[in-house]
């Protein structure tokens, strides 16, 4: 048990938290019974200042599929330290060109040129940027329930009003249409159409499938009208759908891909931008288009480069799949035998979304789940949605627990 000294100090410390950084962040927490400060991460567990460890069903959102504090990611960036390169601008560095020619390597396609940044949302905001380079102030289409980040060009592309009411006007030159109506989106399209911002797989709204077909007649529709299709994978990427990229899924290419999450490894921010080399032609004549100080920097570059490296000498995709089947398989009869409480489960690999009756249920099964020592919360956009996005390091022990941890959740939920 925490001595009163380590409870005053973590009331304090959520107090703080509450006074200099967010006010909205630690009721939350409360609400789910999640009242103790992390003290130490490692692989699919999380440990509290009370000694109790949970295993991470959240994975920070998609940081962590290499899990929390990789070993192999810590020591390349402590290498990376001691080599005392130069760390950013103005010479050019060989490990921001090794990361590139990587990314080259794993991309899908043909796309090869690609731009390292800080985030997923800056990456987003680059791709914004170089549409708009090819097609001047055209109108880029994007989709409902859509998330992209929370810098400003990311959130106009956005489809969840609520993230993007407080900040009215947003960008100019934006159209959104429903996610895999097919129909809807052809209509949408003019002379003053120049891109389709889409995501693979809709995550925060609760984990969308795209339809059949439907990637494969977006990306027809692009070739048709002369569109740039952009693909955001910041958070199916690397790994987290059972392949590298969840577009290799659909047999998809697109013309640009937006990557970031974990491809920094779990510990350095990091973002790309990555395009067909025709589209990249303009993308140096625009010094506004890269002039980002910490893009590129060598220890983001070091995180990516280990972290690509891991993914394929463990063969995580593989791995992902074969555990996220397991999963979605458990869930899923779980619907079948709670309908009071469950209406589905769906999702790729270890992106599954488990959809409730209602918000209030599944933050009672949030709340179940997180005293059995499993942590998992109800989607942003859709709270009616529970999450299940573990590291994808996660073992077949651990998913095991996760899977009986819901089970008796649901007893003890659909008995109330």
């Amino acid at each position: 048990m925490a001595s009163g000294i380590e409870l005053s100090k973590d009331m304090n410390l959520y107090e703080s938290y509450g006074r200099f950084i967010s006010s909205s962040y630690p009721p939350f927490l409360n609400k789910l019974g999640l009242n103790k400060v992390a003290v130490k991460a490692q692989g699919a567990t999380i440990t509290d200042s009370d000694g109790k460890t949970y295993i991470d069903c959240v994975g920070g959102y998609g940081l962590f599929n290499l899990g929390h504090n990789n070993p192999e990611i810590i020591e390349s960036l402590t290498h990376q330290l001691k080599e005392q390169q130069l760390f950013t601008k103005p010479l050019i560095s060989e490990i921001q060109v090794r990361m590139a020619e990587l990314i080259a390597k794993i991309a899908p396609g043909d796309l090869e040129c690609s731009f390292i940044l800080n985030s997923g949302s800056e990456a987003i905001d680059c791709a914004i940027k170089l549409a708009r380079l090819h097609r001047g102030g055209k109108t880029i289409i994007t989709a409902q329930k859509s998330f992209h980040g929370h810098t400003f060009g990311a959130l106009t592309a956005s489809g969840i009003p609520s993230f993007k009411r407080a900040f009215q006007p947003l960008l100019p030159g934006f159209i959104s249409v429903p996610f895999g109506d097919i129909e809807a989106l052809e209509r949408s399209i003019s002379l003053e159409t120049g891109a389709v911002l889409i995501e693979p797989i809709q995550h925060e709204a609760g984990i969308f499938l795209p339809p059949d077909g439907y990637l494969q007649k977006v990306r027809k529709l692009c070739d048709e009208h002369n569109l740039i299709m952009i693909l955001d994978e910041i958070k199916t990427g690397f790994g987290k759908t059972g392949r590298m990229f969840a577009c290799e899924h659909y047999n998809v290419v697109p013309d640009i891909l937006v990557l970031g999450k974990s491809l920094g490894g779990g510990l350095i921010p990091t973002g790309a931008v990555v395009a067909k080399s025709h589209l990249w032609k303009r993308f140096g004549l625009s010094f506004a288009m890269s002039a980002s100080s910490y893009a590129g920097n060598v220890l983001a570059c070091r995180a990516g480069i280990s972290a690509i490296r891991y993914i394929q000498r463990v063969n995580l995709p593989a791995d992902c799949a074969e555990k996220g089947k397991m999963l979605l398989r458990s869930f899923r009869d779980y619907v079948a035998e709670y309908p009071d409480i469950l209406r589905s489960a769906d999702g790729l690999g270890l992106l599954i979304g488990i959809e409730t009756q209602s918000p209030r249920i599944a933050l009672e099964l949030a709340v179940e789940m997180i005293r059995r020592g499993v942590i998992l919360v109800p989607a942003f956009g859709s709270s009616s949605v529970l999450m299940v996005e573990p590291p994808l390091v996660i073992s077949f022990k651990q998913i095991r627990a996760v899977v009986d941890s819901f089970a008796a959740a649901c007893v003890k939920v659909n008995g109330t």
